[in-house]
C-alpha cells in the first residue's frame, strides 16, 4: 500500500510482483468528480477472532485533500489465518463538514498489463448465454451488471477473475443477499481494467457516513478454480451455505427426461403412453430418474393437468408416477416459479401480485410469454408452496426441476400495492422463495432432489444453498459442459452431483465424457421409434448403454475433484477426480500424441495405468515416474491405480 492507498501484489513464492496496480476505493459525485485524493494520517493493526477464525486487521485512516468539503476515509483490510490468500476489504466515508452527493462508489479498481494472454471468469447472466470463462480479446468490454440485463436475464455470481499462465487476481463482494452491483471489465490500450461499482446513490451532510459492502480480493496461481473455491468457503463459513458436506444420494443417479418428446403433444395426446413405453428402456439402459418436463400443465400459474398430456388429468399423472416407482426409478417433475401465463385464470384473479415497471406496466418473461409474480408477496409464495405440496405430497414425485432463465433474479418492482421498502426488494427476495421451495420439499420428503436450471445462463450464487443438483443448463458446447462443471465443483463442493444436462445438447450429441470426466451426472432425452426429437437408433442405444454403464461402474460424481491443471493454459485440457485410492484423468484435445504428465501421483507408489473407456492396461509407472505415452483424438479417460490395489483387484 502507498500513501494514496493504491496497492500492488507480491507473489511471496517467486518474489515477483504480479503485474497489476490497484486503487482500493473512491466515490464518484453527481458531477462525475472522483474523490480519490486523500492524505494518509494513521495506520493501526488489530488482532482478534471472529467466526472466520483468527484475523489481523489493518485500519488505514486518511483525510480528503479537497477544499469544498472535508471527508475522512477509513479503509479496513482483514486477513484470516484460515484464508491466507484472501483480503477482505471494507471502506467507510465520514463527512466532517459540507455536503456531497455520491453517484457511485468504485471498489478495488485494478489494472493488469495486457502484454500477455489473459482469460477471465465472469459471473453475470446475459441473453446471449456466453461462456463463463473466455479470453480477453482486443477491445473486449462487458459491464457484468448483477441486476437485470434483459427482461429474462439477471443476477449471477458477483465475482470476476482475470488470470494468465503466471497467475491472476479475483475481486467480488461478500454478502448474504444479492445487490445490483456491476463488475465491469474492459481491455484498453494500456491494460485490462476491472473493478466493482456499488451502484448506490447517497447524499452526505455533516457527520453522515457511507459504508461500503465487504469486498474480497484473491490473488492466485492457476485458473479460476482456487479463487472461486476460496470465495465460496468464506461465504459458507460466514453463514451463507453455498457448500454442503453431503448431497442427496439420489442426486447422483443418471437422468432421463421426457423433454425429447417436446411440449406441444402434436401426436394426439399420446404423451403418457409414450413415457410409459419408454420407462422399460430407461431402466434397461441404467438410468435412475424419469423427469416429466414442460407440457404436463395447462397454464403456467394455474398448474392444472393438461388433458393433451394426461387424458384423465390427476389420476393419470398419479398412475404414471406409480408405474415409474414400480420400476424402482425416481420420478421428477418440471415447473417454473413466480411466473403466470398472460391468459391464466390465476393472473386474471390476482393482478395485484404482478411485478410492475417504472411506468406501472407488468413485466414480461419473454421466453415463457408470461408475467412476473413478485416473490415478496404472500400470494406468490402461497401459490408456489401449494404447488410444491401437491407435486410431492399428492403426486408422490421424488424431485423437482426448478427451471427458467428468469429464476436468477426478479426485476425491480414499482407496484405501489406491495409497499416495498425500495424497488429492489423483489430482486432481493427472489432467492428467498427458491429457498422456500427447497426447504418445503425436504420437509415433505427428506430424500427429495431439487435441481435448479437457469436455462443456459450463469446461475445465481444466492440460489445455490437451495440446490441439490446444479446443471449445465442448455449447454451450447462440450467446453461449456466442462467449464461449468468445474465452476460448480469450486463453488458448491468438490463432491457436488453436477448434472451435465442431456447429452443430445453437446455438439456431437454423444459426448458423455465431458460430463462424466469432470465428476458430473449424465443424462439423456432419447425418444422411442419415430416420436419426438431424438429417436433411439440401435447405434445410439449401444452408445448410451456403454457410457451409462461406465458411469454406474465408476460413479466419479461421488469422488473428489482435484484442481491439478489449468483448464486453459495446460495442454491438453485435463480434469482429475479422486475416487478412493484411484485417480481418474479425463483429457481433451482434437489430437494428442506424446508424453503426458500425470499430476497428483504419490512419489512412493507404483501405478498401473488403464484406459477406462475400452478397458485395457496402458502401462506401469515405477515409483517417482509421472509421464505416460498417450495417443488419442477428441478425448481419453484413464485411471491410475496404485499397484498393490491393482493386484488386489485383479
Amino acid at each position: 500500500m502507498n500513501n494514496d492507498l493504491g496497492f500492488e501484489i507480491l507473489d511471496t513464492s517467486s518474489k515477483q510482483w504480479i503485474t497489476l496496480k490497484g486503487i482500493n476505493d473512491y466515490p464518484i459525485t453527481a458531477d462525475k468528480e472522483r474523490i480519490d485524493r486523500f492524505t494518509l494520517e494513521k495506520v493501526e493493526t488489530l488482532n482478534g477472532r471472529s467466526k472466520l477464525g483468527l484475523y489481523k486487521k489493518y485500519v488505514f485512516k486518511s483525510i480528503s485533500k479537497t477544499t469544498n468539503f472535508q471527508m475522512k476515509k477509513y479503509l479496513y483490510i482483514t486477513v484470516f489465518s484460515d484464508f491466507k490468500d484472501a483480503f477482505l476489504i471494507k471502506v467507510k466515508y465520514h463527512l466532517i463538514k459540507g455536503k456531497v452527493e455520491i453517484e457511485n462508489v468504485v471498489r478495488n479498481e485494478i489494472k493488469i498489463d495486457n502484454n500477455k494472454i489473459l482469460w477471465a471468469f465472469q459471473g453475470a447472466s446475459y441473453p446471449e448465454r456466453p461462456d463463463w470463462i473466455l479470453p480477453i480479446t482486443q477491445n473486449y468490454k462487458r459491464e457484468n451488471y448483477m441486476g437485470m440485463n434483459s427482461n429474462d436475464y439477471g443476477g449471477g455470481i458477483p465475482i470476476v477473475d482475470v488470470w494468465s499462465k503466471n497467475g491472476g487476481v479475483a475481486v467480488g463482494i461478500l454478502d448474504k443477499k444479492p445487490h445490483p452491483i456491476s463488475l465491469p471489465l474492459s481491455n484498453e490500450k494500456d491494460g485490462v481494467y476491472f473493478k466493482i461499482l456499488e451502484n448506490r446513490r447517497a447524499t452526505l451532510t455533516d457527520n453522515e457516513e457511507y459504508e461500503g459492502y465487504t469486498v474480497v480480493l484473491i490473488p492466485h496461481r492457476g485458473d479460476f478454480f482456487d479463487p472461486l473455491e476460496l470465495y465460496s468457503k468464506i461465504l459458507t463459513e460466514s453463514g451463507f451455505k453455498v457448500r454442503k458436506n453431503k448431497y442427496p444420494k439420489d442426486a447422483y443417479l443418471p437422468q432421463w427426461c421426457a423433454w425429447g418428446y417436446g411440449r406441444d403433444f402434436s401426436y394426439d395426446g399420446e404423451y403418457m403412453e409414450e413415457i410409459l413405453k419408454t420407462i422399460d428402456k430407461v431402466k434397461e439402459l441404467g438410468f435412475g430418474w424419469v423427469i416429466i418436463d414442460d407440457g404436463w400443465q395447462d397454464k403456467y400459474g394455474d398448474w392444472g393437468i393438461s388433458k393433451l398430456a394426461f387424458k384423465n388429468e390427476e389420476s393419470d399423472l398419479i398412475k404414471m408416477v406409480k408405474k415409474i416407482h414400480e420400476k424402482n426409478l425416481k420420478a421428477g417433475i418440471w415447473f417454473i416459479p413466480f411466473a403466470a401465463s398472460k391468459d391464466s385464470k390465476f393472473l386474471k384473479a390476482h393482478k395485484e401480485l404482478q411485478v410492475l415497471d417504472r411506468n406501472l406496466n407488468p413485466v414480461e418473461i419473454d421466453f415463457w410469454n408470461s408475467y412476473y409474480l413478485c416473490p415478496s408477496m404472500a400470494g406468490t409464495q402461497k401459490v408456489t408452496t401449494e404447488l410444491v405440496r401437491r407435486l410431492i405430497s399428492n403426486y408422490d414425485f421424488d424431485g423437482l426441476k426448478v427451471d427458467g432463465q428468469h429464476i436468477n433474479a426478479t426485476p425491480p418492482c414499482f407496484n405501489i400495492l406491495h409497499n416495498h421498502e425500495n424497488e429492489f426488494e423483489s430482486y432481493e427476495d427472489s432467492p428467498k422463495l427458491i429457498n422456500k421451495i427447497h426447504d418445503l420439499s425436504h420437509s415433505l420428503k427428506k430424500s427429495a432432489v431439487i435441481e435448479i436450471c437457469p436455462c443456459g445462463t450463469c446461475p445465481s450464487i444466492y440460489n445455490m444453498p437451495s440446490c441439490d443438483l446444479p446443471v449445465a443448463s442448455d449447454p451450447k458446447s462440450s467446453f461449456q459442459v466442462r467449464h461449468r462443471g468445474k465452476v460448480f465443483k469450486a463453488l458448491m463442493g468438490r463432491n457436488v452431483p453436477y448434472f451435465g444436462d442431456y447429452v443430445e445438447l453437446t455438439e456431437s450429441g454423444e459426448d458423455f465424457v465431458s460430463t462424466i470426466g469432470v465428476g458430473g451426472v449424465p443424462g439423456s432425452m432419447f425418444t422411442l421409434k419415430d416420436k419426438g426429437h431424438y429417436p433411439l437408433t440401435k447405434q445410439k442405444e449401444k452408445h448410451i448403454k456403454k457410457w451409462i454403464d461406465i458411469y454406474n461402474k465408476l460413479r466419479l460424481s461421488e469422488g473428489r475433484y482435484l484442481n491439478l491443471y489449468d483448464m486453459v493454459f495446460d495442454f491438453p485440457e485435463t480434469h482429475v477426480v479422486r475416487k478412493g485410492r484411484r485417480l481418474y484423468y479425463s483429457i481433451f484435445a482434437d489430437n494428442f500424441s506424446g508424453k503426458f504428465e500425470l499430476r497428483g501421483l504419490s512419489k512412493s507408489k507404483e501405478y498401473e495405468i488403464f484406459n477406462c473407456e475400452n478397458d485395457y492396461k496402458i502401462s506401469t509407472l515405477k515409483k517417482g515416474e509421472k509421464f505416460v505415452n498417450l495417443n488419442f483424438e477428441n478425448h481419453i479417460l484413464i485411471c491410475a491405480i496404485p499397484k498393490k490395489v491393482a493386484d488386489h483387484v485383479a
